[in-house]
């Protein structure tokens, strides 16, 4: 029993690893707080030092008229370089690490004529901006506030876009394209339209107008021989039909002298419809 005692008596405190284990823990603690607060501090020293150098900074115009050299533009022909330039104002003068570049792409992508952008930081003091703009495809005439007619551009896509100065444009006049009509009815008036010029091909060079009003029954006005013609060309077919009555425009001619509006929907006739009446037809 003393041997036994004697023996219990010369074991260790059993606390004692766990007390060691413990300190290293705070130990090693203690070290990677430290790490961090030091890299804290370290990124704060180093963005403190991007945004205060001046050489990070973008300069603005020098002067009315002339042009940043530390901002290029690409790509744009119709959205101007003031359009463009005012988005950045507030990034002149100041570093380049400040510039929102994601937002001002969005900003960016609010000018009408501008599709997308791409923005990028050219360190260490440059703003580099890529434009893609859209591509109109037809003029139409859009009713103002006041009533008047006002004369705008739409792209593929539905969109309208103001005419640009001093550029002339080769495009067809398309009508039945409302300010009232939600984005997605405007787009699926616009692909319509795009699917008549795409199968006509050539033969689209010979029309002036295009009414999309309404989408199961496209017309077209075309010149012959000095006077204009509404052709009604329903939902499909489109060519056959403009080359069936170009094929036999003569006969035509001489059965129906007085027509101005020729419905070509059926197959194995054309019919002389009244302009009251298609305008009839357009409204319901």
């Amino acid at each position: 029993m003393a041997r036994r005692a004697a023996a219990e008596t010369a074991k260790p405190a059993p606390n004692g690893k766990s007390g060691a284990k413990g300190l290293r823990v705070v130990f090693w603690g203690v070290a990677g707080l430290l790490a961090a607060t030091v890299l804290v501090v370290a990124a704060i020293k180093v963005e403190q030092f991007l945004i205060s150098d001046p050489r990070f900074t973008v300069a603005g115009r020098a002067e009315p008229g002339s042009r940043s050299p530390d901002f290029q533009v690409t790509g744009n022909y119709y959205a101007t370089e003031e359009q463009i330039e005012a988005v950045f104002v507030r990034d002149f003068g100041r570093s380049l690490y400040l510039c929102p570049i994601w937002q001002r792409r969005e900003q960016l992508r609010t000018i009408d004529w501008v599709e997308d952008a791409t923005v990028s930081r050219i360190w260490p003091n440059r703003l580099a901006v890529s434009i893609r703009e859209r591509k109109p495809v037809a003029f139409i005439q859009m009713e103002g506030r006041d009533g008047a007619m006002v004369p705008m551009l739409v792209d593929a896509g539905g969109v309208l876009l103001s005419p640009p100065r001093a550029v002339r444009l080769k495009l067809p006049v398309l009508s039945g394209v409302r300010i009232t009509d939600t984005p997605e009815l405007r787009r699926q008036r616009v692909k319509r339209f795009l699917t008549l010029q795409q199968e006509l091909g050539k033969l689209m060079d010979r029309i002036s107008e295009v009414d999309v009003s309404d989408l199961d029954n496209l017309k077209v006005t075309q010149q012959f021989e000095g006077r204009a013609l509404t052709l009604m060309l329903g939902s499909q077919k489109f060519e056959p039909r403009v080359r069936n009555l170009l094929n036999n425009y003569g006969e035509i001619k001489k059965r129906l002298p007085n027509a101005t509006v020729l419905d070509l929907r059926l197959p194995d006739r054309v019919i002389a419809v009244s302009e009251r009446a298609a305008a009839g037809e357009v409204r319901r």
